[in-house]
């Protein structure tokens, strides 16, 4: 006999939605490292867009109730990918700090790390609410910095005034070091 979620395919729309976000990543990346204008405003539309999946890969697998353990696997994955991607790159030519970039990574890496563990012991530990905010804020910092880069003399400079998504990038770390301690209470009390 098979279980529900042996009956859902694996190419739904919502499981489409997260493969197009990891698809979208390397040409992403590769506009930005052009380092000029009109590739970064190119590269904040396909990053809004791919945010944008991000929010209707739920919304449609909820709505089409459609469930497997395959689509709670992937999108996590796809967002990981798209945001770390996207930082480290932003990091490595100097418009991220190094620091943000290594503290959001390895944010990631122990949550992940501690999901991966007790999903081997049948546990599936699902984000909370601080989790999908940290994610929406990372999306929206990432966004604006592209955004910014977009003109030929960015609306906020380095060093001049504080750029707005380096700022929604260090909320977005809080909300993240909060859901990653969420994750050791709801942990500790299974």
């Amino acid at each position: 006999m098979k279980t529900q979620d042996e009956k859902v395919h694996l190419w739904t729309l919502p499981t489409g939605l997260s493969f197009a976000r990891i698809l979208s990543v390397p040409l992403i990346c590769f506009l930005i490292s052009l380092e000029e204008n009109r590739f970064f405003l190119i590269s904040f539309f396909l990053f809004v867009f791919a945010g944008i999946t991000d929010g209707l890969d739920g919304f449609f697998a909820r709505r089409l109730k459609i469930n497997s353990k395959f689509g709670v696997y992937i999108d996590p994955v796809a967002d990981k990918m798209l945001v770390a991607s996207c930082l480290i790159t932003l990091s490595y030519y100097r418009i991220v700090p190094l620091w943000l970039t290594l503290l959001h990574v390895l944010r990631e890496f122990f949550v992940n790390g501690l999901r991966g563990l007790y999903a081997s012991e049948g546990v599936t530990i699902f984000p909370g609410r601080s989790a999908k905010f940290k994610t929406a804020l990372q999306i929206l910092g990432i966004s604006l910095i592209l955004f910014n880069r977009s003109f030929p003399e960015p609306i906020f400079q380095q060093g001049i005034y504080p750029e707005p998504g380096l700022i929604v990038l260090i909320i977005a770390l809080f909300f993240g070091l909060y859901s990653a301690a969420e994750y050791l209470f709801t942990i500790k009390k299974s």
